[in-house]
């Protein structure tokens, strides 16, 4: 049956524009301009480059509250590529910004002129030995997948952010994201064996290669003397020297690692060190080199409840002393969102306000260990005053269960806190993701403060978080388009930025990088000194300033306010989205037009301009084939969405609402075929999402 054209009255936006600071220019109903558009398209070829105005608009939104429109959007394959790109940017002065996956939390992977897209043709997972100690793995690869591969050999890779099912290792590198069981331990900056990484200049440094130093030398000189000499400065500072040591006792991933400079040797050592958390402004990370760890499969889990917050937090140390590898703190708001997360028990919905949870894990190698650790766990238990009843029948009235359902089960909720609570925001509103780390010893004390800080600006944040690393997630809703709710927000950032440093002497980004909304607030975390330091190193890098403008480095105070995203009302269906991308991997898409996720932003778009733009029509045009036409409807999207939303299904709405009656039937009897191949599939997908949880 030929493709259909969209009758453009079945998606026609009927709500008015959004306030003006959210309008798009009308010039990019045309799409890139020239001559941009055909310089990169001699650069590249015609099949690297989007140009269309859903092209741009699809790129504009991740998972952050920000959304910044590109110019054009450059699809990298090779390294040759990416080297060709940074010549094109040093010679024509443009901007450069790489994207991955798209799960950033701060805007790290948006931009205003160039964006280039680095997933698609950068996956791969190679075990390097026989006890798989060491995995090379391609920036576009989930970390799924890699732990998956990693499995079989009974390996993991140190970090283990919760949106692993989507984010790549690109960023979680170039992030230093960390997750549940990380810590200051075992995240990039403590497993990389190497890496491979292309310079703004175009030099390839392979950190592995034993001329690696005398390669370096030879290409960048300057490069050289330039990072030796930051070395020597630093190291002569005993003050300096000491305040970078204590920064990176808890969590920190605030700026440039400083500590690059004091733990390498070499200039390749220390860039190496720097690209790490370097959040794209210094190179293209295009080759990674992991140590793994063992994966102890031996586990024991326990969902403890707690009257409050801070009673729940004053647990933690036992735990940690335990020796628990996760101790995942959640509070009331996170519980009761999580209820529409697929299996979470519906009476969570209905405990109180004040209520608060532990979710405690323990992991062995062996059997004999577990058991030594689940007695220990035993009397932590007798002294706690827990407000629900702890085990169960099919547990032996134990509070800690070794069934993989359970514990998978568990784990879903707790990773799900941004998207579960973020779908249950209210309509309209844009949701922030903070995190910041305090020392552990005064994490109660913390969440304290941060509620009352809440409370005094009149917001009903949800909180959680690595507990026993000091590490607090919190999340925060308001409407972007209402400039009184804007103020409200920046006049709480001010004060909670103060409070955690000034008071607890924290990182004011645990990890999630410094992105687009910590910037402005650099200076106060380091002071003056290590900040222009900061500046000194992107500069020496990165001298014509091609990367990732504005993304960690940023002399406005008011920074974090620009860009932020309204969010029009759209379908019921899909309008709980907050942009995480955990549907993309999964779409037959996603490498031909768009994602679940893309349908919905460029949905979002046309209700954001006004019915008569030319944007608009632009937009109305393309999505017939883009978004429509091209959509598998097998659903599988709403499978991985933390709340469930099927954009599959409202594809095919959309569908019928275009198709005439004998178009219908002909659909339906299309259908009927392919879905005794669809109920084949199924049970596989089931089976590896299983896994998948079991390596999690």
């Amino acid at each position: 049956m030929p493709l259909l054209q969209p009758r453009p009255s079945a998606l026609r936006p009927g709500r008015g524009p959004a306030p003006a600071p959210d309008r798009v220019a009308d010039d990019l109903a045309a799409g890139t301009p020239e001559p941009l558009r055909g310089e990169l398209t001699a650069l590249l070829g015609a099949e690297k480059v989007l140009t269309g105005a859903a092209d741009l608009v699809r790129y504009a939104s991740d998972a952050s509250p920000y959304r910044f429109v590109p110019r054009a959007v450059a699809v990298a394959e090779t390294v040759a590529d990416v080297s060709a790109l940074f010549r094109f940017a040093r010679e024509h002065g443009r901007k450069l910004v790489f994207r991955a996956a798209g799960t950033s939390l701060n805007g790290q992977a948006q931009g205003e002129d160039i964006l280039v897209d680095v997933r698609r043709h950068w996956a791969g997972v190679e075990v390097l030995d026989d006890a798989a100690a060491r995995v090379r793995v391609g920036p576009g690869t989930t970390v799924v997948r890699a732990n998956a591969t990693l499995a079989r050999h009974g390996r993991v890779l140190g970090p283990d952010p919760a949106s692993a099912i989507a984010c790549t290792l690109g960023g979680v590198v170039a992030n230093n994201a960390s997750g549940m069981t990380a810590g200051t331990t075992r995240n990039s900056y403590r497993t990389l064996a190497s890496l491979t990484f292309v310079l703004p200049s175009g030099t390839v440094v392979d950190t592995a290669a034993p001329d690696a130093d005398e390669r370096l030398a030879a290409a960048e000189p300057e490069l050289c003397r330039g990072l030796l000499a930051l070395k020597a400065e630093i190291e002569a500072d005993a003050e300096l020297t000491a305040r970078i040591r204590a920064k990176y006792e808890i969590k920190n991933t605030n700026g440039y690692r400083l500590d690059a400079f004091l733990d390498g040797a070499t200039p390749v050592a220390i860039l190496r060190g720097l690209m790490v958390g370097s959040e794209g402004t210094l190179g293209f990370i295009a080759d990674t080199v992991f140590n793994t760890l063992p994966l102890d499969r031996h586990t024991s889990t326990a969902l403890l409840f707690f009257p409050t917050l801070q009673a729940a937090a004053a647990a933690v140390p036992a735990w940690a002393a335990a020796g628990a590898r996760a101790v995942e703190l959640m509070d009331g708001n996170t519980l009761r969102a999580s209820v529409s997360v697929a299996g979470v028990p519906a009476d969570w919905a209905e405990l109180p306000k004040q209520t608060a949870a532990l979710l405690v894990e323990f992991r062995a190698p062996d059997e004999a260990a577990q058991e030594a650790y689940e007695a220990a766990a035993a009397g932590v238990l007798a002294g706690l005053d827990l407000v629900a009843p702890v085990g169960s029948v099919a547990d032996g009235g134990n509070a800690f269960t070794r069934d993989p359902g359970r514990i998978a089960g568990y784990w879903k909720a707790r990773k799900a806190f941004v998207t579960a609570v973020g779908g249950s925001r209210p309509a309209g509103t844009t949701l922030i993701t903070e995190d910041f780390a305090v020392p552990p010893a005064r994490l109660a004390e913390a969440c304290e403060a941060l509620l009352e800080l809440q409370a005094r600006h009149g917001f009903d944040a949800a909180v959680a978080g690595h507990a026993a690393h000091g590490n607090l997630h919190f999340l925060l809703a308001f409407d972007a388009a209402e400039p009184a709710d804007v103020e409200r927000y920046a006049a709480f950032m001010d004060d909670f930025c103060r409070l955690a440093v000034e008071r607890f002497d924290g990182s004011l980004k645990a990890e999630h990088a410094t992105g687009r909304n910590i910037a402005p607030f650099l200076a106060l975390e380091w002071g003056e000194r290590a900040t222009e330091l900061m500046w000194r190193i992107k500069e020496l890098i990165d001298p014509s300033g091609v990367l990732a403008p504005r993304v960690l480095l940023d002399r406005d105070p008011q920074a974090h306010l620009r860009g932020l995203k309204t969010i029009p009302r759209i379908e019921d269906i899909a309008d709980p989205c907050i942009e995480c991308g955990f549907c993309e991997p999964t779409c037959p898409s996603r490498d031909l037009t768009t994602t679940p996720r893309q349908r919905i932003v460029l949905r979002r778009e046309m209700l954001r301009q006004p019915p008569d733009a030319p944007v608009t029509g632009s937009l109305l045009q393309a999505y017939g084939y883009d978004a429509v036409d091209t959509c598998a409807g097998d659903s599988t999207c709403g499978l991985d969405c933390p709340v469930g939303i099927d954009t599959g299904q409202l594809m095919k709405d959309f569908r019928h609402a275009r198709h005439s009656a004998r178009e219908e039937r002909a659909a339906t009897a299309t259908a009927r075929r392919f879905a005794r191949v669809e109920r084949g599939s199924r049970p596989a997908i089931a089976e590896a999402r299983r896994l998948a949880d079991r390596v999690l």
